[in-house]
Order: structure tokens, then C-alpha cells, then sequence
């Protein structure tokens, strides 16, 4: 079901009244040079409080740093890198991660599994950097055999986390997860049952559109408002 002209601009009035000047909107440029970073920040997110995954990256952040390197600049292959000096995912996860699972299934594997399995999954098609991403987002057709592959990691299947991946890369998106929901739900005077995930990105998006701001912006402080209530 696609949102209504009514729906927009009903959306479209209560996010102004919510949210102010829609021109002051901007989210933060999340890692435009380092896949690394979005890789984790994207994988560690779903499910928990947004200041354990910053726990994270500045700990792999911390890390990079005490071996030389740049985190800043890191692609998946020197993610994997990190895997191989600790020796493997559960030793990575008490050194740099945590321990969150990719579900709330008692057999669930750590988060740091599917990281390692998602950087091992796109730098295996030759999809090494941030900007490897951007690109390809440019063609749809490639876009769904990457897609496809990161969906197809561990806790990653609802496909929330692959918009968010893109999103933290720099390619303009919405993040579909329970903040969003119920923001869009709210506005509607729906419940949040009733919005399914592609409803809420063709709201959100239909929305930045009529009020010609970028769809990560309007995303970003649709979210800040919700966590907020």
C-alpha cells in the first residue's frame, strides 16, 4: 500500500509542527570514507541503545589506531584484518564489540559473526570501499545482487540494516526501524502494526520530497523525536 497524497501532506505538516524549520534539518555524515565503520555501525545497531554501538567504534577506532591505521579509512578488507589479528569473531567481540546478538533466538550468533561474514560477503563480489557502495546504488541491478548477498547474513534478513548500510555511506535513504514506524503512525493516527517498513520509506521519502529536504535528514530527526517520547 503507497501512502496517499492525503497522507503526505498531513505528514508533511505534523513533521514541521514536530520538528521545526525543515531547512535547519541534517543528520550526522556518518562514515563516507570508511565501509568499515559502516559495517559495524550498521550490523551493531538493530535492537539496541544507540550509545553501545558508539561504545564500539570508538573502541575499533581505538584499535586501529594503536596499529597504525586509519578506521577512517578503513574498507572491509582491513575490517577483516581485525578478525584475523584477534584471532576470531568471539575474541573480536570481547576486544572491540560486545555481546548483542543478531536475535533474541537463544542460538543467535554474536553480532561480531555477522560482521565478520558481511565484510567477507561484499569484499568477495568487490565491494571494498564506501565509495564502492555509492556506486552501486547507482545501478538497481546491482543494487539487488548486493542487497541480496548482505540480506542474506545472519539478523540481517528484514533488509533494515542494508538501507541503514547505504544511509551511512552517504547515499541518501530511510531507515524503516521501530522509531520511524511509530513516528509515521503517530502522524497518521495509525498503529504501528498497520505500517509496514515500505510504507514508512515511501512516507518518509514522499515527505523530504514535498518539503525538499534530504530523505536521511527528515529520517534522522523523525528518529531523534521519537526516541525522545
Amino acid at each position: 500500500m503507497q501512502p496517499t497524497e492525503t497522507q503526505i501532506r498531513r505528514l508533511a505538516r505534523v513533521s514541521r509542527d514536530r520538528l521545526g524549520n525543515p531547512r535547519l534539518l541534517k543528520a550526522p555524515d556518518g562514515y563516507p570514507d570508511s565501509l568499515a565503520l559502516c559495517i559495524i555501525d550498521a550490523i551493531q545497531s538493530p535492537g539496541v541503545t544507540y550509545a553501545t554501538v558508539k561504545k564500539v567504534v570508538a573502541r575499533y577506532r581505538a584499535h586501529r589506531t594503536a596499529q597504525g591505521g586509519d578506521a577512517e579509512k578503513d574498507g572491509a578488507v582491513a575490517l577483516l584484518g581485525t578478525f584475523h589479528d584477534l584471532g576470531s569473531a568471539e575474541t573480536w567481540a570481547r576486544a572491540i564489540g560486545n555481546d548483542s546478538r543478531t536475535s533474541t533466538e537463544p542460538d543467535a550468533p554474536l553480532k561480531a559473526v555477522a560482521i565478520e561474514a558481511a565484510a567477507t560477503a561484499i569484499s568477495d563480489i568487490e565491494v571494498y570501499s564506501a565509495a564502492d557502495l555509492r556506486e552501486v546504488a547507482l545501478y538497481p541491478d546491482l543494487t539487488v545482487t548486493v542487497q541480496a548477498v548482505w540480506t542474506g547474513i545472519a539478523g540481517q534478513r528484514s533488509g533494515v540494516s542494508w538501507r541503514y548500510l547505504l544511509m551511512l555511506a552517504g547515499v541518501p535513504g530511510v531507515k524503516p526501524d521501530r522509531m520511524i514506524i511509530r513516528f509515521v503512525a503517530s502522524a497518521l493516527s495509525l498503529e504501528p502494526a498497520a505500517v509496514g517498513p515500505e510504507f514508512a520509506v515511501d512516507a518518509i521519502e514522499a515527505t523530504a520530497a514535498a518539503l525538499d529536504v534530504s530523505p536521511t535528514d527528515l529520517d534522522h530527526a523523525a528518529w531523534r523525536w521519537q526516541r525522545a517520547r
